[in-house]
């Protein structure tokens, strides 16, 4: 059994253990399975599995198979972009076989998502960017059922946005935007890209300036992050909701505020990247 693995992923996510076993069992029950390996009901483990996103396979040491072994670094690469470190996430990327999750259509979304947003995120190559968001768009999602075909279209229009092609990049952003409010959020790694999804459209909008539309956007992203315990995506979103407001008014003592939220919060899920980036926007809106 893999008890480890278990508590490694609750403490990324920035869950305690009272967060984690609210509504699912007691605090005592999740610490004895945590320190002293005691197994609670099938159904509990169930639970608590589901809400962090892992298997049970995870959990109780049964072998991966290569595709899900893949999958597990892409897993890493998605939690690399919420904390800035893109050149670990292509040392990843660059060593996966593409054709080994040929017969896994959901890893294949992964890996296209993730490829086109660190070609954008990374100053790579646009053009290969669109191929890997049509990959999504035309083959494996065409019907557009998952959240992969929004993290597409917020991906398209994050790249006519780069290419200033301001009617292009606002027909994808109109498409994410008209049912943003509707996706269904079921586990962390959707909780995440949702909030993704939220992320880079308020970015957008905030480049266009029109912050009304971008603070709403954001400060409902704060809202899922709290109400989801996320703690990882929060300080990005105070940062952009202060540039904002420095942006429309001037530096103040509510941009202050705002900027002391994002540090605090990278502080504490010590994301040396984020402070890096906060110290430097703090400056800025001097």
């Amino acid at each position: 059994m893999n008890i480890q693995s278990f508590v490694n992923r609750r403490k990324q996510l920035g869950l305690s253990q009272k967060e984690l076993s609210n509504g699912i069992c007691t605090q005592a029950t999740l610490s004895k399975f945590e320190n002293n390996g005691k197994i609670p009901s099938l159904k509990i483990l169930i639970q608590l599995c589901n809400r962090l996103d892992l298997s049970l396979d995870d959990v109780m040491g049964v072998n991966d198979s290569t595709s899900k072994k893949i999958i597990k670094s892409m897993d890493k690469v998605e939690f690399n972009l919420i904390t800035s470190d893109y050149k670990e996430s292509w040392s990843i990327l660059n060593k996966i076989d593409e054709s080994l999750l040929k017969d896994d259509d959901d890893a294949l979304l992964q890996y296209y998502y993730l490829k086109g947003y660190l070609n954008i995120l990374d100053n790579g190559d646009l053009f290969e960017a669109v191929f890997d968001f049509n990959q999504i768009l035309t083959n494996l999602d065409s019907e557009g059922k998952t959240i992969f075909t929004f993290l597409a279209y917020t991906g398209m229009g994050m790249v006519y946005a780069q290419q200033k092609d301001s009617s292009k990049s606002e027909y994808y952003f109109s498409k994410v935007f008209n049912d943003i409010y509707g996706m269904s959020i079921e586990n962390i790694a959707q909780i995440w890209r949702y909030i993704s999804i939220i992320f880079y459209c308020a970015i957008y909008y905030s480049d266009q300036k029109d912050y009304e539309t971008a603070n709403t956007l954001l400060n409902y992203g704060v809202k899922v992050c709290s109400d989801n315990h996320v703690t990882y995506y929060i300080a990005r979103l105070y940062a952009q909701l202060a540039i904002n407001d420095c942006a429309e008014n001037g530096p103040s003592a509510r941009t202050d505020e705002l900027f002391t939220k994002a540090r605090v919060f990278s502080e504490f899920n010590n994301n040396k990247n984020e402070l890096v980036t906060i110290k430097g926007l703090i400056k800025n809106c001097k």
